[in-house]
């Protein structure tokens, strides 16, 4: 029934309608938005299609009941008091935005052609997500304690930042950005996507080992404001940046040989830079300011100093060939002990074979 006391009007194909008064199957061929005009409910448009885009946001709707049946562009409702997904568009073909709302499940949750974005609500799960997301996926900010139930696929970012997750596991297998999983309550990367196209983000948790997570991060990796001691066990292969800075790192043991930006690995207990990775072009290393002039460089936090320089330094020299003297030593020392374990293993094998020949 239409509402006679209400109106709000558009302009379509040279006439004037109004959306309380809108017959069934009713196609509005542009967008619409609703933005901010003080609605505590939406117009019923549930038998309504809108081939743009439709924004609702900045009211005050505590539902989406009324919402068109079919959105062809975006579908964006942020800073509402929205509480579920009932009522949402049966198709959305582009982004669905519903950020900034009181939304404590995605049970309900309809199709989706682009990214879905649900930050600062009151998540506590994403059971209800679909397996794969075309653009971004943003759960960010919510109370989610568990990654059960997200897509298996995401081929934009992958972003679970400020909740509450203690591990990594369900997360998607494929993410085609960056995968962001800061300020949470990690101890383990187990479960993280072993390749990311984009940056990976873990800082600010209670991380004390990187093992189980990316081995290939094809942009910057970032792993600072943990309870690192190693580094070891972290991606092989960093495209861009590399920042383990405040951690409890003692060596630098683990870093890929080559990284692709800056190193950053200030507020550590390192007393020397002989680990750092090969850098080129006008990538820097960044440390604590002290440890910078134990090589002769001053302000090397904020300056940076350029990995030439550094290995031209007389200090750094002596200290690499004594490390490349102790590296030698362990890998022979290691080749000998597997050499001992093979022929062992082989002694023993031989033996399990004529006692069971003796047997028969």
């Amino acid at each position: 029934m239409a509402e006679t006391n209400k109106k709000i009007e558009f302009e379509q194909d040279g006439k004037t309608y109004n959306l309380y008064d809108l017959p069934d199957g009713f196609v509005i061929k542009g967008s619409l938005n609703l933005s901010d005009k003080g609605l505590t409910e939406l117009p019923d448009l549930s038998k309504v299609v809108v081939n743009g885009s439709f924004w609702c946001d900045e009211n005050k709707l505590t539902s989406l009941k009324g919402a068109p049946q079919k959105v062809g562009g975006a579908f964006c409702c942020r800073r509402n008091k929205i509480k579920s997904l009932e009522g949402m568009p049966l198709e959305v073909g582009g982004k669905f935005d519903c950020c900034l709302n009181e939304i404590t499940s995605l049970q309900g949750l309809k199709k989706i052609g682009g990214s879905f974005l649900c930050c600062g609500n009151k998540l506590t799960s994403l059971e209800g997500m679909p397996q794969e997301i075309n653009g971004d996926f943003e759960c960010d900010n919510n109370e989610i304690t568990s990654l059960a139930g997200a897509p298996r696929k995401v081929r934009g970012s992958f972003w679970c930042s400020e909740n509450k997750l203690t591990t990594l596991e369900g997360a998607p297998e494929y993410v085609g950005g960056d995968f962001g999983c800061s300020v949470n309550d990690l101890i383990s990367l187990k479960g993280a996507p072993q390749a990311v196209d984009g940056k990976f983000r873990c800082c600010e948790n209670d991380l004390t080992t990187l093992k189980g997570g990316p081995q290939f991060v094809y942009d910057d990796f970032i792993c600072d404001s943990n309870q690192l001691t190693t580094l070891e066990g972290g991606p092989e292969y960093v495209g861009g940046k590399y920042d383990c800075q405040y951690n409890k790192l003692t060596s630098l043991r683990g870093v890929p040989a080559k990284i692709g930006g800056d190193f950053i690995c200030e507020g550590n207990e390192i007393e020397t830079l002989v680990e750092v990775p090969k850098l080129t072009g006008n990538s820097g290393i960044f440390c604590d300011n002290e440890l910078g002039e134990k090589y002769g460089f001053e302000e090397a936090r904020d300056n940076g100093i350029l990995y030439e320089e550094l290995a031209d330094t007389t200090l750094y020299k002596s200290e690499r060939a004594a490390y490349n003297i102790r590296m030698k030593k362990n890998q022979e020392r290691t080749a000998a002990e597997d050499m001992k374990k093979a022929k062992r293993d082989a002694g023993f094998a031989a033996f399990k074979k004529k006692r069971s020949a003796e047997r028969e």
